[in-house]
């Protein structure tokens, strides 16, 4: 799809890391005396019969997703992990919650020792991402089981050989077709062979599931406002108006929401020899840097700084463009600043290239509509003032 390509385009220019590996400041739970374990109720049915969500694109273009979207980041992920169940559980006295991976995401370690250098012993990994697409393939090759009543969805992940040492559970945002992604990890002390089979982990994992599942339907909006200058709980696609305004004459056949801090506008035009696909996105990350052999370069835009990056691949005028914006820098060398991406993607459509009388047969390209990096510029700035 174009859209992943102008994605990866943006996720392979980190010199620091790739997307989806963030680690962000760490939240040291507070102490619990006196913990009395939530009762759960677990009870594995292979031969449960969910109901269909559809497929991944009628999933994010439904009606309800915007206001799962607005939910979800409304919540704390970190307020979603409960400690006090921990110490009943035997897996340590100490924990520590650390924010992500992104925006939607919170990491819960959990041993006698966590945070020591040096440990010789294991700890173990609560990682919580809110909001992923979770559509009827995925369901159809995951293994459905109820806990408290709930149906949730045991990922063929936890079967592969390099997962000897992690189990994963989905639990449904109801009917939406999204899911909230449970992952738990043995980690093993220093030292220690990696993926040591650990074959209590998915009864582990399903237990804790069970004392948490109330809280994950019910996502409380946070307490109060996220520290400092942050893009925790607003709308990547508060920019859509001046998107729109650009492409007037263009139909929006769609909005997609792709992950909570993820929007999509799909146009399109009667006649038109391509198709236009716009994302903007919020990211837990570093700051993005261009690696070799990309076309782009620094970048700034309304006092903010970082890099553009440019494709041309139906003639000299850029088709594709993708900005990423520092919003807050990162901090103690972690992945943890907030950026706001953008990105235009013009595609061809079938046909483009011959069968069009004013056009030439010799497998170039009609002229783009627009140039996308000149649009980007507009788009870029408006992006920075909706974020606030």
């Amino acid at each position: 799809m174009a859209a992943a390509t102008v994605l990866t385009m943006v996720c392979a220019v980190s010199a620091v890391t790739g997307c989806g590996k963030n680690v962000t400041e760490d939240r040291v739970a507070p102490s619990s005396t006196s913990i009395a374990p939530t009762g759960t109720t677990t009870t594995s049915t292979p031969s449960i019969t969910a109901s269909s969500v559809g497929e991944h694109d009628r999933i994010v273009t439904s009606p309800g997703a915007e206001p799962l979207m607005a939910g979800i980041r409304a919540a704390d992920p970190c307020s979603m992990l409960d400690i006090e169940p921990l110490p009943s559980m035997n897996l340590g006295t100490k924990s520590v919650l650390r924010e992500g991976p992104g925006l939607t995401g919170c990491q819960l370690r959990v041993g006698d020792h966590v945070g020591e250098p040096g440990s010789k012993e294991a700890l173990y990994l609560f990682e919580l991402s809110l909001g992923e697409v979770y559509d009827d393939d995925d369901r159809a090759r995951d293994k459905a089981e109820t806990v408290n009543g709930h149906t949730i969805y045991r990922s063929r992940l936890a079967d592969e050989r390099t997962a000897a040492d992690t189990c994963y559970y989905y639990v449904p945002a109801g009917n939406s077709g999204y899911a909230h992604r449970l992952r738990l990890r043995k980690i093993p002390p220093d030292g220690a062979s990696a993926n040591t089979p650990w074959p209590e982990k998915c009864d582990v994992e399903k237990s804790y599931v069970g004392k948490i599942i109330d809280r994950l339907n019910t996502l409380a909006p946070r307490g109060k406002p996220a520290d400092g200058k942050a893009l925790y709980g607003k709308d990547p696609c508060a920019a859509r108006d001046a998107v729109q305004a650009r492409y007037n004459d263009w139909t929006l056949n769609s909005v997609g929401w792709i992950a909570p801090y993820h929007c999509q506008l799909s146009f399109g035009e009667s006649g038109a020899k391509y198709s236009l696909q716009v994302d903007l996105e919020y990211r837990l990350d570093a700051e993005q840097k261009v690696s070799a052999g990309l076309d782009g370069g620094p970048y700034r835009a309304a006092g903010l700084s970082g890099i553009i990056l440019r494709s041309t691949v139906y003639g000299p005028v850029p088709s594709r463009c993708a900005v990423s914006l520092t919003y807050r820098p990162s901090s103690d060398g972690r992945l943890n600043g907030h950026l706001i991406r953008l990105a235009i993607d013009w595609t061809a459509l079938p046909g483009a290239q011959y069968g069009d009388p004013d056009h030439p047969t010799d497998g170039s390209y009609p002229p783009l509509p627009f140039d996308a990096c000149a649009d980007v510029e507009d788009f870029s700035t408006a992006a920075v003032r909706a974020a606030g």
